[in-house]
């Protein structure tokens, strides 16, 4: 097939189907892994309704079919009490059949190009095994520092089977360790007062806590009514978003959802909006806890950033497991110097795309 045959150009309205016939074409073991959504639904709330801006995106096409695409979304962030549009990176792929020709290296300069030309400031990148290498030692990515899944087991059974063999065994060492005692610190009873609800969507009160504990934070996605809205409400996928108040006041939120990995059921911890300090973590930990022994979920798991303040918060609030790392690199001359100190960061996997 010759090189001249292919088209390439920015985003089209009818891309958002091919991009996604793309991808689940090319994601594999989709009963032991569900993360996110990947319909066209998806791609056309992601690349087109974002509130901080459309996504910059280019793709290689065949005919009716795209064959390779990639992608920098915008987002609104609060780097020292500036706010400042940084960009995500989104998916990265090529069909297998046409690898190989370059088609990738093409859309991701131009992508690169359209994100400079579109004001966005630099960019993080959470890569997968194969673009890591590319991205850090082929473009000169920087990578100051790695994140970690912070996790709680709630059924040892369902969590051993998956990994162990003969099953038998897994499910009677399941059920031995469900019944130890929790190697956590007994829980403390809630302040007077303090209550959760289920919140359909976020209005100016999400907007007045968010200004509240925004000075708290040195480089943070802003988490005002209009993103929460975007992200958790109008997103093609599902979520349970919870408010914890006290004496009615609004105090926190916490956004959950359940995935599916390696077969096993896990509670995501998805997003988080409280203060810097004080308990108002360990307390929406608590809910989320809560919530998924209730949902019968095996794992609860978090992101954070290993040996800093917002990690030991999260040992603190019972997610004392460590599990597995991601990879997590900024792009090169990246202007804003604080997006290189780990402990300036509070991040969630709300931040990545996964889920």
């Amino acid at each position: 097939m010759a090189d001249d045959e292919y088209e390439f150009g920015p985003l089209r309205r009818d891309d958002p189907e091919a991009i996604s016939d793309l991808i689940t074409r090319m994601d594999g073991g989709r009963g032991e892994q569900r993360l996110r959504d990947k319909s066209a639904a998806y791609y056309r709330w992601m690349y087109l309704d974002n509130p901080a801006g459309q996504a910059v995106v280019h793709s290689a096409r065949l005919g009716d079919k795209v064959v390779a695409s990639f992608a920098v979304a915008p987002k609104i962030f609060q780097v020292e009490g500036r706010r400042v549009i940084v960009g995500k990176t989104m998916d990265m792929f090529t069909d297998p059949g046409h690898q190989g020709r370059g088609l990738i290296k093409r859309c991701t300069a131009a992508v690169f190009a359209g994100a400079r030309d579109a004001g966005i400031a630099g960019w993080y990148v959470t890569p997968s095994v194969n673009s890591y290498p590319i991205f850090r030692d082929r473009w000169g990515y920087v990578e100051d520092f790695s994140l970690a899944y912070r996790t709680r087991v709630l059924r040892w059974g369902p969590l051993l089977a998956a990994f162990l063999r003969p099953r038998p065994v897994a499910r009677l060492l399941g059920a031995v360790l469900g019944r130890l005692p929790r190697l956590v610190p007994r829980r403390r009873r809630a302040p007077r007062g303090t209550t959760v609800e289920l919140l359909e969507s976020f209005d100016s009160e999400a907007d007045r806590l968010w200004d509240s504990v925004a000075p708290g934070y040195r480089v943070a996605m802003v988490r005002d009514s209009e993103y929460l809205n975007w992200r958790y409400v109008a997103n093609p996928d599902r979520y349970t978003c919870l408010a914890l108040r006290r004496g009615g006041r609004l105090v926190g939120i916490v956004v959950l959802t359940e995935t599916i990995r390696r077969g096993v059921r896990v509670g995501e911890v998805v997003d988080l909006v409280c203060p810097a300090g004080g308990d108002t973590l360990r307390l929406l930990l608590r809910v989320a806890l809560t919530h998924f022994r209730r949902e019968g979920v095996a794992l609860v798991q978090a992101w954070s950033i290993p040996g800093t303040g917002l990690d030991r918060r999260l040992r603190g609030a019972g997610l004392r497991l460590r599990r597995g790392h991601v990879k997590f690199l900024v792009s090169p001359n990246f202007p804003e110097p604080a997006v290189h100190d780990p402990e300036a960061w509070f991040i969630t996997q709300g931040d990545g795309n996964d889920v």
